[in-house]
């Protein structure tokens, strides 16, 4: 079966999600899902606007959440960790080779030296990237949508709109096979290719959608289609066009080094495909603000126009009226000129008021911020809603670390191994660990409670408690470690402190034995006169040029 007609066979359970994502699209980023199932180059589609605004702010505020946390941009969002039952293997057959302790410390040092080195020249590689870009726009999808393929390429990262390709997973929610479908212009594509069309079709015009000659060769597309499976560990992958396989486009790599990685929100059970944050946590709250916005809308327009009735039967002329300057003279009635009023303001406030709630409902479901508006907010009330937002972030993040951070990481170690930036790491002895997002998360809960515990300490034992009980070094380690710093050449080692004490205990002695030497008066009264002696010695004449 080609690729065309395998895509048109799975069109059937994806275009079911895909109906539902543009439900929640219209509401919050219309143009982010085009309501057009055919993916062109060149359309101009237009959309209707939301009347609420909220939901394209929320969408965007929680995008660049998610991306600030997953892809930090101060910080390596990955550590190489090595694995201790190997390191302590390898330390004893060195130790057996005649290795002494402080030679299997400092290779270990330089080790993790070596590998922070690494940990950083694959930070530089993401940063002269697109891959931030690319990621905002795949979260905006998932948050949106549910679902979003990405492509991790040599050159950069892309991503794949819901209707732009058709995904199927096996029981265990693992990706079996993906096809896309890309309308490419036709000044685009290889020479082999054309050729290969050339020989299809006959020429060029015969190979694209329509049949208008006239059009230049930029706006005439053709359907590029790629068919992806995995299977025994491996990820296959070529590229088909008109029923014809691509020479060349074949392509393999290990499942954990995939290039290809179908993502979603959620993880539902039998499900190929995933809805949207929005749909799973706020349609309904989107949907009854969007009416109550149309309908405030509208009753404010209509009861801001301004609009006269006149008596028939008055002395009063609508036409002199309408022409008549500021501040003239009309003869006339007041009974003869009446202007019309809505009388809704009491209906426009029970609206506006059940929308304010609606509104609560809604920053609180896409993490804006809101602060509680009063003349005693302090800033720990302000930093506790924040670690709440971050810890409601955590089911988010545990399938984003699962299904994008982990993949990503091994697929960017293997590009830059291959071009031959990094060194081949042992994979038995060396791994990468995702550090933040959830991870993060987790940071956060246990500096919640280092400083929960050290703030009842304080108030339980007080300050000399504290300096007894407590040690300051240990106190350092923790507070750095869940606030993920790395205090290497920051804080002083227990050995620098032993040094430093050491060498203030021999001053003192030193400041303590020249005190009690000069309390002795024999030794005062010896000083004294040894140096009133050099006082009284006369001093050296300069020597004088004896004559020749």
């Amino acid at each position: 079966m080609s690729c065309s007609k395998r895509y048109r066979s799975l069109e059937g359970d994806r275009n079911y999600y895909l109906e539902r994502a543009r439900s929640a699209a219209r509401l919050t980023l219309p143009y982010l899902i085009p309501l057009n199932d055919e993916y062109t180059t060149h359309q101009n589609e237009s959309f209707p606007l939301p009347w609420n605004g909220i939901g394209a702010r929320g969408v965007h505020n929680l995008a660049s959440r998610l991306s600030l946390a997953l892809l930090p941009p101060t910080e390596t969002f990955f550590r190489f960790t090595i694995d201790e039952i190997e390191m302590a293997k390898n330390e004893q057959r060195l130790a057996s080779a005649g290795a002494s302790p402080e030679e299997l410390g400092k290779a270990k040092s330089e080790f993790d030296l070596a590998l922070a080195r690494l940990e950083r020249a694959v930070l530089r590689s993401i940063e002269t990237s697109n891959d931030r870009v690319a990621v905002h726009e795949m979260l905006m999808h998932l948050l949106v949508g549910g679902n979003a393929l990405l492509y991790i390429s040599e050159k950069g990262l892309k991503c794949f709109h819901l209707n732009r390709y058709v995904c199927r997973r096996d029981p265990m929610g693992n990706p079996m096979e993906v096809i896309t479908c890309e309308d490419l212009s036709v000044e685009n594509l290889p020479e082999k290719v054309r050729a290969l069309l050339d020989e299809a079709d006959g020429d060029v015009t015969g190979i694209v959608e329509g049949d208008d000659d006239d059009r230049p060769e930029y706006e005439r597309t053709v359907k590029l289609y790629t068919h992806i499976q995995w299977e025994g560990g491996k990820v296959n992958w070529y590229q088909e066009v008109k029923g014809q396989e691509i020479p060349g486009s074949k392509a393999t790599a290990n499942a954990s080094e995939s290039a290809w990685l179908p993502l979603r929100m959620y993880r539902i059970d039998g499900h190929d495909y995933s809805p949207g944050y929005v749909e799973a946590a706020c349609i309904a709250d989107l949907q009854t603000a969007e009416a109550l916005s149309q309908a405030i809308a509208e009753g404010a327009l209509v009861s801001a126009q301004v609009k006269h009735l006149v008596k028939p039967s008055g002395i009063a002329n609508p036409k002199k009226l309408a022409e008549a300057p500021n501040g003239a003279y009309l003869p006339g009635n007041p009974d003869d000129v009446f202007t019309i009023q809505v009388n809704k303001a009491q209906d426009l406030s029970v609206a506006m008021q059940g929308l304010a709630r609606i509104e609560a409902r809604l920053s609180q479901a896409f993490m804006l911020a809101d602060v509680r508006d009063s003349e005693r907010t302090t800033a720990e009330e302000v930093r506790l809603q924040a670690l709440q937002i971050e810890n409601s972030l955590g089911s988010i993040y545990a399938i984003l670390t699962t299904e994008f951070q982990q993949p990503y990481v091994a697929r960017k170690l293997a590009i830059l191994t291959r071009k031959g930036k990094l060194p081949t790491l042992p994979e038995n002895l060396v791994k990468p660990v995702v550090s933040v997002g959830l991870a993060a998360v987790g940071r956060g809960n246990d500096l919640e409670k280092t400083a929960r515990f050290m703030t009842i300490l304080q108030q339980t034992l007080g300050p000399e408690g504290i300096a007894t009980y407590v040690l300051p070094s240990e106190l350092i380690r923790r507070l750095a470690g869940a606030m993920g710093m790395d205090i290497i050449g920051l804080v002083k080692t227990d050995e620098q402190l032993a040094q430093e004490q050491q060498a203030q205990q021999q001053m003192a002695m030193a400041q303590q034995a020249m005190a009690a030497g000069m309390a002795d008066p024999q030794k005062l009264a010896n000083a004294a006169a040894t140096a009133q002696e050099m006082g009284s010695m006369p001093t050296d004449a300069p020597p004088t040029e004896q004559p020749a």
